[in-house]
């Protein structure tokens, strides 16, 4: 995971986000020190109820997106389907062509997200290991500075 942190007192957030890991039972890295698994892109959301999945892909290749990423599907998940988001991962330079595209077809998307770091090779992990890490996602959001989390996980 990479927790991306806006602050201006550094050794507090630091401190309160080594509280979190620790209290879920996580190790903390050394800054940077994962970096390496992600990269940066530009990405555009759209709520899975404002779009058909074959048109998406359809239209989000044709403006040559790199990858269109689905949400999870898990049927116990408590999160409504209001709520989630096909992400379209595109480069900077192909970023106004795939928002004119979109708009062309009609397709609603979110306003600018500007950049998300996006897993090089998402890894698999088992049910008891997906709890864990949306316990520790959800409690590093509930922090104050934290801005963004960031995981390899499928």
């Amino acid at each position: 995971m990479v927790v991306e942190v806006l602050t201006d007192k550094i050794t507090r957030s630091v401190a309160d986000i080594r509280n979190v890991v620790k209290d879920c039972g996580a190790k903390l890295a050394d800054p940077g020190s994962v970096t390496f698994r992600f990269r940066q892109a530009r990405v555009v959301n759209i709520k899975v109820t404002d779009a058909d999945k074959d048109q998406l892909l359809t239209v989000a290749l044709d403006a040559g997106a790199d990858d269109v990423l689905e949400p999870n599907f898990d049927d116990d998940d408590s999160e409504e389907e209001a709520e989630r988001f096909y992400k379209i991962v595109t480069t900077s330079e192909n970023y106004p062509v795939l928002l004119s595209k979109l708009q062309e077809e009609g397709l609603k998307f979110e306003t600018d997200n500007g950049y998300e770091l996006v897993p090089l090779n998402p890894i698999e992990v088992d049910d008891e290991a997906v709890e864990l890490n949306k316990e520790l996602v959800s409690n590093l959001l509930e922090l104050d500075d934290v801005d963004a989390v960031y995981t390899d996980q499928k």
